[in-house]
């Protein structure tokens, strides 16, 4: 779940480009897929061991640190035939990724630092699976060799109330919707390593079984001015001792359950609206979130130096029955070098926020 605002500057800077240090020979698939049938309201869990990441490598030397792995819905999730009650597409959010176990080769999950909890689906933009690997694909031999590790996973369809919507508006006709996901391997610059696509499809039966549980309530909203950050640079005093700009009430957060505030944008830099060659590295912006009108009891607060991967803002275990309001607050550092090169122009780039329940 995710919103969008645009950041706008009036500044440039030099472009800079990511070389790999040598070929490498590395294999990345996904044996996956399957049909998942709903028949009761506690919705789908695919069964342990049918789902799986691997990875392999062979030659003589590869070293990629900080690897990670994201998947992508790709488009609405609609039904192959028929239509559903609502007339809404299946929620991505409903649909849920969880790594179960490994094969028992280096790197397992824990050294990897995965999580093992379930991930929900992004509708829009990419899923982190696992964000930056503690420990690097790593194999080295004058001889040449291989290496392999497999990274186990399960897939959910989530329960509640909300699958009667998902039936079929025929009566005694099922439903069944096409979910198709990339997963893609990432270097740690965000140069693609290797993707596959899958397909899963969802049958959501007329007759469920059980009783809808108490679903939690998730949303998130950049509000008002914020939608449409600015930081200005009007005078020399500004590049030598930085500028700042905060947006009260910007970012409107309904969670009930614990959760995270994940932000990136689009792409590794700002371009120009005058001169397209122009660039800056989103990395110039710092963001913050700080407690708004109606904050949440606690949590842990970072600022972070933008990028376009996602990086956590607030992190709490405790949510609320009510809207919980955060201030934006955008900074750059004093005496940037790359500011103080920069030419002068408006930059943009577009922010986005992700809400990851917990």
């Amino acid at each position: 779940m995710k919103d969008k605002s645009t950041l706008i500057f009036a500044m440039c800077c030099l472009l800079g480009c990511y070389v790999p240090a040598g070929w490498a020979q590395l294999r990345f698939n996904v044996y996956s897929g399957g049909y998942f049938n709903i028949t009761d309201y506690a919705g789908y869990t695919a069964p342990e061991g049918g789902h799986r990441f691997h990875i392999q490598y062979q030659g003589q030397d590869i070293n990629e640190p900080q690897w990670g792995i994201r998947a992508r819905i790709n488009g609405p999730i609609r039904p192959e035939s028929g239509q559903n009650i609502s007339g809404l597409p299946f929620p991505a959010e409903k649909l849920g990724f969880q790594f179960t176990h490994d094969g028992g080769e280096r790197p397992t999950l824990a050294e990897i630092g995965a999580t093992m909890a379930t991930i929900p689906f992004n509708a829009l933009g990419e899923t982190i699976l696992i964000d930056q690997s503690n420990v690097p694909i790593r194999y080295q031999s004058p001889y040449g060799g291989s290496m392999q590790f497999h990274l186990y996973f399960t897939m959910h369809v989530a329960g509640g109330a909300y699958l009667d919507q998902m039936k079929n508006s025929a009566a005694y006709q099922i439903i069944v919707y096409s979910v198709p996901i990339t997963f893609t391997l990432y270097d740690h610059a965000g140069n693609i390593l290797g993707s596959q696509d899958v397909v899963y499809r969802v049958q959501v039966n007329q007759t469920l079984t059980g009783a809808p549980s108490v679903e939690p309530v998730y949303g998130l909203e950049v509000l008002g001015e914020a939608r449409e950050g600015t930081l200005e640079f009007g005078n020399v005093n500004n590049y030598m001792g930085g500028v700042s700009m905060a947006y009260h009430d910007g970012l409107k957060v309904n969670a009930n359950t614990g959760y995270a505030v994940a932000v990136k944008t689009v792409g590794p830099e700002m371009v120009s609206q005058t001169d397209r060659q122009a660039t800056l590295p989103v990395s110039v912006v710092n963001l913050r979130l700080q407690p708004g009108s109606n904050p949440p009891q606690s949590g842990n607060y970072t600022e972070v130096a933008l990028s376009d991967g996602y990086q956590v803002l607030f992190t709490t275990n405790t949510g609320r029955d009510v809207p919980q309001f955060f201030n934006i607050v955008y900074s750059t550092a004093a005496n940037d070098e790359r500011l103080l090169k920069a030419r002068s122009g408006t930059y943009t780039t577009v922010v986005l926020y992700q809400l990851l329940p917990r």
